[in-house]
C-alpha cells in the first residue's frame, strides 16, 4: 500500500472546440471533473459560456457531467465519464426548463459514446427539444473523442520517471502484463498502462524520443507499469555497472588494478548469483584502496552527454547491515556530512527484500550557497541468489511529481536529477562481515559546468566511500 502526504491541487482547463469547456480538477488520489454544456433554446448551439464547475466523485465510480441551465438556456442531459473514458448522456427530467418556443414536454434523448448515437424520442411528434439534441449532435459526437483523450491523459498519477534508456522496458512490460488485471488493450492509459512521450506534466518539454512512465494510479496503488520499470531500470543499471568497456580507470585505480589483486572481484557478472572474493584481508594497506573509473552511456537519449562515475572498495560491514544503512532516510547524514535530510514522501512497496519508495534529498555543498535537492525513485532488491549468499542493489532515477508543477519556484534552491544511481552491495566469501561496494552515479545538476562534472563527480564518489567505512 502507498502512503502519501497530501499534495496540492492542481487545476487543469482545455477548449475542445469553440462551444464547449473542460474542466478538469485533480487533487491527491482523487479526480474530480465536471463539465456543463449550455444551448441556446433560441438556436440551438452551444453557447461561449463558462460554467461553474462542482466538485464530484472520484473516478473510482462515474464523474457525473451535467448540462445545465443557464439565462435563456436549459438543461437536455446529464451524464458520466467511465473510469475508461467512456462518455455517456442520459435525459434530464426534472431539471429542464422549457424555451419560450417550446410548446411540448417530451423528454430530450440520450446520446453514447458506443458505436454511434441514439435518440429514443417521441418521432411521431417532435419537441423543440428534440430538434435541440439533433442540431446539437454534430458537436458532441466530435467532442467526446478529446474528452476520452483528456480523461485518460489525466489520471490522477502524481509520481512519473523516464524509461526511454532502458533497452529490457518492453521485454519487462510483456512479463508484467498479469498487472493489469481485465483492461482491454484498447482502453490503455498513457504512462500508467504504456509508456507515452507525451509528457506527464505541463512544465516538461516534450521529446518524441522519450518514454514517461507512471509509478502510481493516484488510488494508494503501484501503477502497472510500476514493476516492469523497476526490473528495466535495475537490469540497465546492472548491466553498465558490470560493463568492464564503459569505463576509463583513473591513474591511481590502474596501477592498482595492474596487481592483479582484484581479478577475481571486479566487473564479475551479478548472474554468477554468488559471493565474490575479497581483494585484501583485514587490516592489510591495500584494504583502504577506493577505485574510481568514469565513463559515459551509449544511449542518445536524456543526460547521455554527461559523464557517469563508478567507484568500488571494501566497506567492512556485512551487506545487510549495509543496505540497511543506505536506505534508512533517518540515517543519511550518518554518512552525508553536507545532508541537511532526506524525507520519503511515497513507499510503493515495503518488504523484506525489496522496497521502492520515493525520497527528497536536501544536501548544502560548502561553497554553494544553496540548498542541493533531489527527488528520486529509490528501489532496493537482492542479488540473484539471494542476500546473505550474493548481496544487495539498490538503483535511483531522479522522479517528475505532480507537486512541482504547482510549487513556486525557490531561488535558494537547485533541483538535480539522478539520471542513473546504483549501489551494488556484493557478499564476501567466507567473510559474512565485509562486502564490496560498487557505485554507480550519473548526475545532471544546472549549477555544475560540463568541464567540473568529472572532477567533482570523482572526488564525491571516493569522499562517499570513506565516509561509509566511519562508520565501520
Amino acid at each position: 500500500m502507498m502512503k502519501v502526504k497530501k499534495f496540492p491541487l492542481v487545476g487543469i482547463r482545455m477548449f475542445l472546440g469553440p462551444d464547449i469547456l473542460w474542466r478538469c480538477q485533480r487533487r491527491m488520489s482523487l479526480s474530480i471533473c465536471s463539465a456543463d454544456i449550455m444551448f441556446s433554446a433560441e438556436n440551438g448551439r452551444c453557447m461561449k459560456k463558462e460554467a461553474l464547475s462542482k466538485s464530484l466523485p472520484t473516478l473510482l465510480e462515474h464523474d457525473e457531467v451535467k448540462i445545465t441551465k443557464f439565462g435563456g438556456s436549459f438543461s437536455l442531459a446529464t451524464g458520466s465519464f467511465s473510469p475508461s473514458g467512456l462518455v455517456s448522456f442520459v435525459p434530464s427530467l426534472g431539471d429542464r426548463s422549457p424555451s419560450p418556443h417550446s410548446h411540448t414536454d417530451d423528454s430530450v434523448c440520450s446520446f453514447t459514446d458506443d458505436e454511434g448515437s441514439t435518440f429514443d424520442g417521441n418521432k411521431s411528434s417532435p419537441s423543440t427539444s428534440h430538434r435541440i439534441l439533433e442540431a446539437a449532435l454534430s458537436p458532441l459526437k466530435d467532442a467526446v473523442a478529446p474528452i476520452k483523450d483528456a480523461v485518460k491523459s489525466h489520471m490522477p498519477s502524481t509520481l512519473f520517471i523516464r524509461t526511454a534508456d532502458l533497452p529490457s522496458m518492453k521485454q519487462s512490460m510483456e512479463q508484467s502484463r498479469h498487472s493489469f488485471g481485465e483492461v482491454d488493450e484498447n482502453e490503455w492509459i498513457d504512462h500508467v498502462h504504456k509508456p507515452s512521450s507525451k509528457p506527464p506534466l505541463p512544465h516538461i518539454d516534450h521529446d518524441e524520443n522519450e518514454c514517461w512512465v507512471a509509478l502510481d494510479d493516484g488510488k494508494g496503488n503501484r501503477a502497472p507499469l510500476a514493476e516492469a520499470a523497476m526490473s528495466a531500470l535495475v537490469k540497465t543499471g546492472l548491466d553498465a555497472a558490470m560493463d568492464e568497456g564503459m569505463w576509463t580507470a583513473n591513474g591511481p585505480t590502474s596501477k592498482i588494478l595492474k596487481t592483479g589483486a582484484w581479478d577475481g572481484t571486479a566487473f564479475v557478472s551479478y548472474g554468477k548469483a554468488r559471493s565474490v572474493p575479497c581483494p585484501h584481508p583485514r587490516g592489510a594497506k591495500g584494504e583502504s584502496d577506493v577505485l574510481v573509473w568514469s565513463g559515459s552511456f551509449s544511449h542518445k537519449y536524456y543526460g547521455y552527454d554527461l559523464p557517469a562515475i563508478r567507484c568500488e572498495a571494501i566497506v567492512n560491514m556485512s551487506p545487510k547491515a549495509l543496505v540497511d544503512l543506505l536506505m534508512d532516510s533517518n540515517r543519511v547524514k550518518e554518512y552525508n556530512k553536507m545532508s541537511i535530510g532526506r524525507d520519503d514522501i511515497a513507499v510503493l512497496h515495503e518488504e523484506e527484500k525489496c522496497v521502492t519508495k520515493v525520497c527528497v534529498g536536501r544536501s548544502k555543498p560548502p561553497m554553494l550557497g544553496k540548498i542541493l535537492q533531489l527527488k528520486s525513485l529509490i528501489h532496493m532488491e537482492e542479488l540473484p541468489g539471494g542476500g546473505q549468499e550474493a548481496g544487495y542493489v539498490i538503483i535511483s532515477r531522479a522522479v517528475a511529481h505532480s507537486d512541482d508543477a504547482e510549487a513556486a519556484e525557490d531561488p535558494k534552491v537547485i533541483h538535480s536529477e539522478m539520471l542513473m544511481g546504483l549501489n551494488v552491495i556484493r557478499a564476501v566469501e567466507g567473510e559474512p562481515d565485509r562486502c564490496i561496494l560498487i557505485n554507480l552515479n550519473h548526475l545532471r545538476s544546472p549549477m555544475i559546468p560540463m568541464m567540473m562534472a568529472k572532477r567533482l563527480g570523482l572526488s564525491a564518489a571516493v569522499n562517499f566511500i570513506n565516509d561509509i567505512r566511519a562508520l565501520c
